[in-house]
């Protein structure tokens, strides 16, 4: 998905101010790392909400915010759960140094931990060049709120 267009940037940023808005309302009252928390969920879910759920990361997160919203009992591990564990960490140890790579790189991109290698290069180039599109909306509406002097540039992305 070609995260670099305009128009991408600006249904981004018109949805990100949206849901800015319903967190800073007067009706919320939570404390600031609260606060800076919601923020950071809520942009990461408006992200994966402009993928309109096309890729395996967006698909997710929405669906990890999903199961947020729903009440889950948490499971007890067993001890022979505890084991395999220990057997998982030194199989891990064994592993040449790209399949280590590539198992960390499949956690850092959502949803996709097992996941072939050509899926997750893919996968992993579409979420970067998304979290750079986020990052270039939240840095323009950070200026745009201090009244820094690019509030013009910023102006143009979030109208």
């Amino acid at each position: 998905m070609p995260w670099r267009s305009e128009s991408d940037q600006n249904t981004y940023s018109k949805k990100l101010i949206e849901a800015l808005r319903q967190i800073n309302s007067p009706e919320t009252t939570t404390t600031k790392p609260r606060i800076a928390g919601q923020v950071r969920e809520t942009a990461d879910r408006v992200l994966a909400s402009t993928a309109k759920g096309r890729t395996r990361w967006s698909r997710a997160i929405l669906g990890k915010w999903k199961k947020l919203r729903r009440h889950h009992r948490k499971v007890k591990k067993t001890a022979s759960g505890l084991n395999r564990a220990g057997i998982e960490k030194e199989r891990i140890r064994r592993l040449p140094a790209v399949q280590k790579k590539t198992r960390v790189l499949g956690r850092l991109v959502p949803g996709c931990r097992k996941v072939p290698l050509p899926n997750l290069l893919e996968e992993a180039t579409d979420y970067i060049s998304a979290l750079e599109m986020q990052v270039r909306a939240m840095t323009a509406l950070a200026e745009l709120l201090a009244g820094g002097t690019s509030a013009g540039i910023a102006g143009q992305v979030l109208s």
